[in-house]
């Protein structure tokens, strides 16, 4: 099996279209003989950052790139510099791929972070945000001392939170109700605040519950070794199919309960009730205790046939008996 050059691009902070609109350029515009690989910007061998401007000036970001030899291209709309390539901006929409392929041509000639690496090694092979950091980014969404912040993702903006008092308002662009673990947060300057005067004030820590809750990659902030919780906060649906569920669940933890117990009785996957404790416990809605310290106890249900059996048979021994 022959071997190719690899290089790992990521691509950071724009809209879904855009982002598979750059794939595609991206690999036009690359040298045949390099296999690109797509990969998340937690990946320790990243080479290429692609991200749009208004996060380079993350604390993260920054930090990302002074103690790398990423290189960073960054990302700017500007339809009258279309496609050009300028001290490492790209400006978009791309209609052709003349500069970006001179740039790649650059930045990979010749370059170390070109690796051997078999044909046949998958593509997709970023390695997904590790548990404590996702949990340490909900943390800091929520910190009281935090000022005003940008809450994003690969897929760019969410929204802008004030953790000091607990508001928060979303994007207008940001149509989604979920997200992935790329899930991540910056400062948010004065110019970051134009559009929020015209944007629905929602509560802080339930918009949060919410997007926790439509994003199965966070089950896992229910640890495995979690057996049993109390709810201290009932959250506050949003999607109406799943609201009946959350009630019922809100109601047994509510007492304190096992979680196979609540699975059970509600006829409901484990799975399904971590990911409800998952969004709880990152919220600070709850706490995991111990099974001894549990209140909830199911009732019991009888069959309706059963019930309708013996109800009838009672009354058969009443007459009988003279009751």
């Amino acid at each position: 099996m022959g071997v190719q050059q690899a290089v790992n691009i990521a691509i950071f902070g724009m809209s879904l279209r855009v982002l598979n609109e750059l794939k595609e350029r991206v690999i036009s515009a690359v040298p045949n003989h390099i296999q690109v690989n797509w990969s998340n910007i937690a990946e320790p061998q990243l080479d290429i950052l692609m991200i749009n401007h208004i996060f380079v000036d993350s604390p993260n970001i920054q930090n990302l790139i002074k103690n790398s030899n990423i290189k960073v291209l960054r990302l700017i709309n500007n339809i009258e510099k279309s496609s050009l390539i300028e001290n490492d901006i790209l400006y978009l929409p791309i209609n052709h791929i003349h500069s970006l392929h001179h740039w790649l041509n650059e930045k990979l000639s010749g370059a170390p972070m070109l690796k051997d690496q078999p044909q046949f090694d998958a593509i997709e092979n970023a390695k997904p945000i590790q548990h404590k950091h996702i949990k340490d980014v909900l943390d800091e969404i929520q910190n009281p001392k935090n000022g005003k912040i940008q809450i994003f993702n690969n897929d760019g903006l969410l929204a802008i939170a004030d953790p000091r008092n607990e508001w928060l308002w979303q994007s207008p662009d940001y149509q989604s109700k979920s997200t992935d673990l790329s899930l991540n947060y910056t400062y948010a300057t004065q110019n970051n605040l134009s559009w929020i005067t015209d944007s629905q004030q929602q509560d802080l820590k339930q918009w949060l519950w919410n997007l926790i809750w439509s994003s199965p990659d966070f089950i896992e902030l229910c640890p495995a070794s979690t057996s049993s919780f109390y709810l201290e906060i009932w959250p506050q649906p949003k999607n109406k199919i799943d609201r009946q569920n959350i009630l019922r669940m809100s109601a047994c933890f509510a007492q304190g309960a096992q979680i196979t117990t609540v699975a059970t009785q509600l006829n409901l996957s484990e799975q399904y009730v971590r990911l409800f404790i998952g969004a709880c416990l990152a919220t600070n809605y709850g706490k995991v205790i111990k099974d001894h310290q549990t209140s909830y106890q199911p009732k019991k249900q009888h069959n309706e046939t059963e019930q309708h059996f013996m109800k009838k048979l009672f009354g058969r021994l009443r007459h009988r008996l003279g009751f």
